[in-house]
């Protein structure tokens, strides 16, 4: 278990985060420039409703949760996590808001529901993920513009067993709206299998998916193809100041 920290952002605005020295970069900062600032995820999607409804899986430490509910105070998040230190993040994060209308689901996400081995990152908590080599890779990456002992020092890894489960069982086992204003998905490369998780009654009521494709030289076309035959309109871009050598997209998909 990592100590919470408590980072002050901007405008009065902080959270609390697992995350230790960072020597690179703060990973919670970044996080909420592409959010608040950028509007990395949301600029190419509809408004959500009032008393709207939206699914964060890969929720992190909740930036994107605490988002939505700033811009949207009555929509109800379903905010999805399997590393237990970030869900502590999301938690203390969700209580120091005081928002509402949030639940929280320790869990991860794929086609069956099992326990699965994650590869926790203290430096970068947010880029937990059961790729381990993907994100090995990305290290190299990260030798291209740091020291290679500091790529290695942000790269340094834990490992970890949590559950992980059918984004329809979840659902099912809780109120939801006939209509799901949105699915966010950052799940850091799972996200063919979580999709491959919902039935075809949760399907129909999703109206806007946005997700950040990782590894996406081999998830792309099946995300795409998912998404096309589930009946959404799916459009791709890359991320906004991502380092070259990085494989992932950002998709944003409309329900036709």
């Amino acid at each position: 278990m990592h100590t919470l920290k408590f980072v002050d952002l901007e405008n009065g605005f902080g959270c609390y985060t697992p995350a230790a020295v960072n020597p690179v970069f703060s990973e919670a900062e970044l996080i909420y420039g592409e959010l608040f600032r950028k509007d990395t995820y949301l600029h190419r999607l509809a408004p959500v409703r009032p008393n709207g409804f939206v699914i964060d899986a890969g929720a992190n430490i909740g930036l994107f949760t605490l988002f939505i509910k700033h811009r949207f105070p009555e929509a109800h998040v379903l905010a999805i996590e399997p590393i237990p230190d970030n869900v502590r993040a999301l938690e203390a994060n969700i209580r120091m808001h005081a928002v509402t209308g949030v639940t929280v689901c320790p869990k991860g996400l794929s086609d069956t529901s099992g326990v699965q081995q994650f590869y926790f990152f203290p430096s970068m908590p947010g880029n937990s993920t059961t790729q381990l080599a993907e994100k090995l890779r990305d290290r190299e990456v990260m030798t291209t513009y740091a020291e290679r002992r500091l790529a290695e020092e942000v790269f340094r890894h834990e490992t970890l067993r949590a559950p992980v489960v059918r984004l329809s069982e979840i659902l099912s086992e809780m109120p939801v709206p006939d209509e799901i204003d949105l699915l966010k998905m950052d799940i850091e490369g799972d996200e063919v299998r979580a999709l491959r998780g919902l039935d075809d009654h949760d399907w129909s009521r999703i109206q806007q998916v946005v997700m950040e494709v990782h590894m996406a030289r081999n998830q792309l076309t099946d995300v795409l193809a998912i998404l096309e035959s589930k009946g959404f309109a799916a459009e791709v871009e890359t991320p906004a100041d991502i380092p070259d050598g990085l494989d992932n997209k950002i998709v944003s998909a409309r329900r036709v």
